[in-house]
């Protein structure tokens, strides 16, 4: 058996390095990725209004409530606003933003807005209201994590 020289040990150890950047380059440019939001750099520059409508959501005296009631999440609005709100609704899925839905804040006599979780899948998802009432913008987050 014969040895080999340190210029072909030399050699062979950089190929194997070359291949080994090229496979992980060719892997890394099929990986999908996610920002935060498709819209992600638009929305940043409206910071400041979010904030404005966070503030007027949380000065609120009763509340609007967001929560899980069986295969549904409720979102009930307190009883003085229950008529002439305009707004939307985002369902998030930090996971993939791909599966984030939104509808419009239709709201029924008694200030429920009903999302069904039956397309939804397993997971942590972030409700987000962003509504209108007597020309006063408001803004509202929770957190939910759907269990099925």
């Amino acid at each position: 058996m014969k040895k080999l020289s340190w210029g072909t040990k030399l050699g062979i150890m950089a190929s194997l390095y070359v291949i080994g950047v090229l496979i992980f380059v060719g892997f890394s440019t099929t990986q999908k990725i996610n920002l935060v939001s498709k819209d992600y750099y638009p929305t940043g520059v409206k910071h400041q209004d979010k904030i404005n409508k966070i503030r007027n959501a949380q000065q609120l005296e009763n509340p609007v409530t967001i929560k899980q009631v069986g295969n549904n999440i409720e979102i009930t609005f307190p009883l003085g606003m229950r008529s002439g709100v305009k707004g939307d609704i985002i369902v998030y899925r930090p996971a993939d933003y791909d599966l984030d839905l939104k509808y419009k804040l239709a709201l029924t006599d008694s200030g429920v807005h009903v999302i069904s979780t039956d397309e939804l899948l397993q997971g942590r998802y972030t409700i987000k209201l962003d509504w209108v009432y007597n020309d006063v913008a408001y803004y509202k987050e929770e957190a939910i994590y759907l269990s099925k």
